[in-house]
Order: structure tokens, then sequence, then C-alpha cells
């Protein structure tokens, strides 16, 4: 079964939802809140799936929330914005293609999370 009850298509988004660039993103969605938030292990788990991928996100705190990061490539550069208390994780990139590349690469890792 998976983390995520749902996983958007990518369709057009401003960078910080409602303000910021316009770009291409798409949203996973999960009923596990707060520490049980799938999110960081999932990104965590694609990025050492693959040796070409950077990870960045801030140090692991026991009550984060509002967590920005990025995940860059040679096939994308990615903006990573996750809630664990609304438990949701956004992935947004000035690049179409990118992003829907990085989805379709995530979503094997996701579906199994």
């Amino acid at each position: 079964m998976s983390a995520y009850s749902k996983i958007d298509e990518v369709e057009p988004a401003l960078l910080f939802g409602t303000t910021g660039e316009l770009g291409w993103g798409f949203t996973l969605w999960s009923n596990l809140l707060d520490d049980e938030a799938p999110h960081r292990k999932l990104l965590e788990r694609f990025a050492q799936s693959r040796s070409d991928l950077v990870l960045t996100l801030p140090k692991w705190d026991r009550y984060e929330d509002f967590v920005e990061g990025s995940l860059k490539s040679a096939k994308y550069d990615v903006h990573i914005y996750y809630e664990t208390i609304l438990s949701y994780l956004a992935l947004w990139s000035q690049d179409l293609e990118g992003i829907i590349t990085l989805r379709q690469d995530l979503l094997s890792v996701a579906l199994s999370a």
C-alpha cells in the first residue's frame, strides 16, 4: 500500500503556491501526518537510488514542517516544499520537460513508499 493517497498531474503552478514565478509543478498527498509523513524518507530514498541526484534539505528536526529544499540533476532542477501537518509534498520547476521527467522517475518510488 502506498503512503500517498493522491499524486497530481503536472500543471502550471506558481513557485510558492500563490506567489512567485510561474512554472510547472505537481503535488503528492498523504494521509500520514507529522512524524509519520513520508516526504523526507521518499526524497532521501529517491536521491540514494540515483548517483546523479543532489538532494538539499535542511537538517532533520523531530517537529519539522514547512520544509524547503531542492533536487538537482542533469535532467532537472526542482524546488521542493513539504508540510508534515497537512502532509503534502510539492515539486516545482520552470522546466516543463524536467518536471515531467521527475514525476515519471519519482512515481515508482512514491507508489512503493
